[in-house]
This record gives structure tokens, C-alpha cells and sequence, in this order.
């Protein structure tokens, strides 16, 4: 049984979601602390003059909690911006009218939300209900996993608790996952091998590394394709 842990990503890219695909259980690592310059709170979709940022302005003091308790700004008035965006970007795609009703919501009740991990899962386990997976979802929190461990031993703690045998990690686990305490709790180890295709976007040339938004309302019902 395949299991596979993630940080919970703002607006995730592709390859994200071919680890979740692939998946019979995925945990949201949200006991990990919100990091500056990654996709915790930022990621990127199309424009007609290229790529560009949709950034949550994180507060300065938020940075250095948890995911699970790093609250989102007082000030929504990103969450408006972020909407018009998307309707700007994609509101000529193919398949904005089927999804992007659940955006122009979730935008609206943003003050719904009280933390970035909480507002991530809800965009996470909506996508990956619309592409048609099955896997189960956990919190890494929730499964009563030392919240100081790190790295090889936080897997290790949480696999046990989902019943799995087999861990999918993405390739730059290769680098700092400790491969003989797998084999040691008589866990198979596996990497990630997901190059992304090229689908029909707008305003070309293809970018890759987009948003899953970008291939939800550019392909619809076919974006499962392209991601396993």
C-alpha cells in the first residue's frame, strides 16, 4: 500500500498531484514549519505575458510557525485580488465555467479559513476530487506524530499510523532521506519519476510548472491524463 507526505502547498503544481494520484493514502505534512521562498504560500499561473505569482502576503511573524498555525493575513483583500486574477488569466478557458465556482467562493469567504494549512488542504482535496482520485487524506497533526521530528523519522512515525508499507518520496528526498532506516523498519522506499506533458494552454508557447489550476480549466475531465 502506497503512501506518500507533502508540505501543504499553496495552489500546487502538477507534480503534486501525480503524487497523489499515484497514492492509496496521502498525509499533509503541516507540522512543518511555513518556509520563506517556496510554495507554502505562493505558486505560479499564466498569464498572456508569461507566468506570474499569486502570493498569500504571509505576516512577517508567521513565517517561523508551523503550517498548521501560521494564520493567514488580517488583511483579505489579496484573496479579492487573487480571484480577479484567475478570472482575467483563465476566464477564456476552456473549462472555466465548470470550475471556477468553487474559487470565486472560496475567495469570497476567505475569513472562513483561520490558517495556511487549513486553506491549502480545502484547495488540495477539492482538486484532487474534480481529477477523479481516490486516495485518503491525513494530517500529519492529527496522527499524533512528535511535532519536533524531522525528515526520515517524521515518515517513519507517520507510516506505521496509515498502515502502509511502501513510501513514495519526491526526487530531492534522494539527497537527504536516510535510506538504511527504511530498509531498517522494513519499508520500500520509492522516488517520484513525473516529467510533465504538455497540454493545451492558453497564450502560447506551453510553460510547465504551473499551477494545477492552469490544467483544471484548460483540459477539465481529461486532466487526469496528464498527471500519472
Amino acid at each position: 500500500m502506497f503512501v506518500s507526505m507533502h508540505q501543504p502547498d499553496y495552489l500546487p503544481w502538477s507534480g503534486y498531484f501525480n503524487k497523489i494520484a499515484v497514492s492509496d493514502k496521502f498525509i499533509f505534512f503541516d507540522t512543518a514549519f511555513h518556509s520563506l521562498g517556496g510554495f507554502h504560500n505562493r505558486n505560479k499561473i499564466k498569464t498572456a505575458g508569461g507566468w506570474a505569482y499569486l502570493t498569500i502576503p504571509m505576516p512577517h511573524e508567521e513565517n517561523f510557525k508551523r503550517l498548521m498555525d501560521a494564520s493567514l493575513p488580517v488583511d483579505t483583500r489579496w484573496a479579492s485580488k487573487h480571484w480577479k486574477s484567475m478570472v482575467v488569466h483563465y476566464g477564456r478557458a476552456p473549462y472555466w465555467r465548470e470550475y471556477s465556482a468553487f474559487f470565486e467562493q472560496l475567495y469570497a469567504n476567505i475569513t472562513s479559513f483561520k490558517t495556511l494549512a487549513d486553506l491549502n488542504i480545502n484547495i488540495i482535496e477539492y482538486l484532487s476530487q474534480v481529477f477523479g482520485f481516490k486516495a485518503q487524506f491525513y494530517r500529519a497533526s492529527a496522527l499524533g506524530v512528535a511535532s519536533e521530528l524531522r525528515s526520515t523519522e517524521a515518515i517513519l512515525a507517520v507510516i506505521p499510523k496509515v498502515g502502509a508499507t511502501e513510501f513514495l518520496a519526491g526526487p530531492s528526498g534522494k539527497k537527504y532521506l536516510k535510506r538504511e532506516r527504511f530498509v531498517a523498519e522494513k519499508i520500500e522506499l520509492l522516488f517520484q519519476e513525473y516529467h510533465q506533458p504538455e497540454y493545451a494552454q492558453l497564450f502560447p508557447p506551453f510553460v510547465p510548472g504551473l499551477s494545477a489550476v492552469d490544467l483544471l480549466f484548460n483540459e477539465g475531465p481529461r486532466a487526469i491524463n496528464f498527471l500519472k
